[in-house]
């Protein structure tokens, strides 16, 4: 029998089929796509397509039939989903499989494909029928969803770098690779400056742009597809790896760090922001990934605390330093517990009649092993672990008692002022602790001055209510190192402060800087015209006390008058400004 006869019998038995089934005629009329083969024809030709095949495939019926179903099929056609079909076939049983074919125009479609046998009164199959869904539509909404959950779990959604964890992931690989071709490689963290500031300044938004800006001008800076992450809200990472040259480590942090500190654009206003940069070197540094990140985040800290501006580079005796937080760490509570820390109290004076108008207490460490340690040793680390609460506690209440007691001795009733850190102040119990304070040592309120950080301003809606009490109370309120952060101007006329202190980084050059002398007089003149007593701190020299005094500033303290003094020192000095 030649092959047109038998596909005109075998075409007519299928119709006869179809057209006894009026579940089958919905199916055509539905344009869901039927197909049938017959296994005892050879190659398992298709015998019958209906025409939700036509229009699913774009072949015509005539263009099919007796033609085995692999013209489906392409270069993207999974072979395993065509295993399972052919599988199926083999064994004679019913199965479902999701395969990508081709259309007669040549594009892709995924069809969802349902294979069953029809079985002859020996059990043996007849035919084959087999269902063809297109699903093209939910497959790539599949895959943008798909697409969408990787970029969760790989990215960072504001920048788009890689996130910590598929950083580590890429990082162990390429140092696979690099340590193969006998190279080396080199991680680089950097750490934008204050970025706190600027978030509180200029809002989130502009933060996330100002992020954005830096991912982008690191892409700007490496080659593509070198990985960088953003690993925490202010930093990032990047790694450069199978390098032949290690001299290729510094020229690309320098281009790197004369890209990020270039002016940025926020609010149409012109900015600078500094960054401190870390490197570890692979393999000198370290032989795995969470050695070499641990020394770059050591060597950015340090260019950090050293407001280093090139590229610092991580060497072990930064390990001793850790390790020397670390037992600092330690020691503290011991060291409060066992009374190892004092007060010393700095005078203000005021600048007409060089008169003492105040003191100002001032934490030391007498550690009975290291001897006495500097507060910018151990503040950080209190700050840091959440000690300085404690700390700043035993420093407020040991501050008013001695006060109160210098006053029950007879000498002059002048105001002590404490250091607050933001830490302290932002505290649920903060108030409760300086009201305890003062019922306690039995100090009057108004003999108390509390000294905030310029940072706290930027936080407006969250201090406000505590420092309306506290003046309430009576308690002087002063801003501490006013200029060495982005405060604005409105708050600081909104909250309720008697004193503007300037920070001394802008007394160290006067008079002899005309660009700190402008800067230093105009905060003053803010300082005036807010209605603020202005103090500036640092002052040292006769030049620094006579400027001044001739434009305007009431008081000040520093080495000029006096260092700071112990206890019994100070009570001498009291004595005398009392005679």
């Amino acid at each position: 029998m030649d092959i047109e006869k038998e596909q005109k019998i075998n075409s007519t038995r299928i119709e006869s089929i179809i057209n006894s089934s009026a579940l089958l005629r919905s199916i055509d009329m539905m344009g869901v796509g039927m197909a049938i083969t017959n296994p005892n024809i050879k190659d398992n030709p298709l015998v019958y397509v209906n025409q939700g095949f036509e229009q699913i495939t774009g072949y015509s019926r005539d263009e099919v039939l007796m033609r085995n179903c692999r013209f489906l099929q392409g270069e993207e056609t999974d072979m395993e989903h065509l295993g399972v079909i052919r599988q199926a076939i083999k064994e004679g049983r019913a199965d479902t499989v999701t395969i990508k074919n081709y259309k007669k125009d040549g594009s892709t479609f995924w069809n969802q494909f349902i294979i069953s046998p029809i079985m002859n009164e020996e059990g043996k199959p007849s035919y084959f029928i087999g269902l063809q869904f297109d699903v093209t539509k939910e497959m790539e909404e599949r895959d943008a969803s798909n697409q969408r959950i990787r970029q969760l779990s790989y990215f960072d959604p504001i920048t788009g770098l890689l996130n910590m964890s598929r950083f580590r992931e890429v990082m162990k690989a390429e140092l696979i690779t690099t340590e193969a071709e006998k190279k080396t490689a080199a991680v680089l963290r950097v750490n934008i400056n204050r970025f706190r500031y600027i978030n509180e300044s200029y809002g989130e938004g502009a933060g996330n742009d100002l992020l954005k800006s830096v991912a982008d001008r690191m892409r700007e800076t490496f080659d593509e597809g070198t990985p960088i992450c953003r690993s925490f809200a202010d930093e990032f990472i990047v790694l450069l790896s199978r390098l032949s040259d290690p001299l290729q480590i510094h020229k690309m942090a320098s281009e790197l760090s004369e890209s990020l500190n270039k002016p940025y654009i926020l609010f149409g206003e012109e900015i600078t922001i500094g960054f401190g940069t870390g490197i570890s070197i692979y393999p000198d540094d370290g032989p795995e990934a969470t050695l070499l990140l641990k020394h770059a985040e050591l060597a950015m800290k340090e260019a950090k605390n050293e407001s280093l501006h090139d590229p610092h580079y991580f060497d072990y005796y930064l390990m001793d330093k850790l390790l020397e937080r670390v037992q600092i760490e330690k020691k503290l509570p011991r060291a409060l517990a066992e009374g190892e820390f004092e007060l010393f109290y700095q005078p203000k004076i005021n600048l007409e009649t060089r008169t003492l108008t105040g003191l100002e207490a001032l934490i030391r460490w007498n550690d009975p092993e290291q001897g006495r340690i500097s507060p910018a040793a151990f503040i950080p680390i209190a700050e840091d672990s959440g000690f300085i609460v404690q700390l700043g506690e035993w420093v407020l209440r040991e501050a008013c008692r001695t006060n109160k007691m210098w006053q029950d001795a007879g000498h002059p009733k002048l105001p002590v002022s404490v250091n607050v850190s933001a830490i302290q102040f932002r505290h649920p119990q903060f108030v409760k602790t300086v009201e305890s304070a003062l019922q306690e040592t039995g100090l009057d309120p108004k003999y108390l001055e509390l000294e905030v950080t310029e940072s706290l301003l930027n936080e407006p809606v969250m201090i406000k209510d505590k420092l309306d009490f506290l003046k309430s109370r009576g308690i002087s309120l002063s801003i501490d190192d006013f200029g060495t952060g982005y405060s604005s101007i409105y708050y600081l006329k909104e909250l309720p402060l008697q004193v503007l202190k300037i920070d001394r980084t802008f007394i160290q050059n006067t008079p002899t800087s005309t660009r700190d002398n402008s800067l230093l007089l105009s905060i003053i003149q803010l300082g005036k015209s807010l209605g603020l007593t202005v103090l500036a701190e640092g002052v040292e020299t006769e030049e620094q006390f006579h400027f001044l005094r001739q434009h305007g500033c009431d008081q000040i303290q520093g080495f000029y008058f006096s260092r700071p003094l112990d206890s019994c020192s100070t009570a001498q000095l009291l004595a005398a400004h009392s005679d």
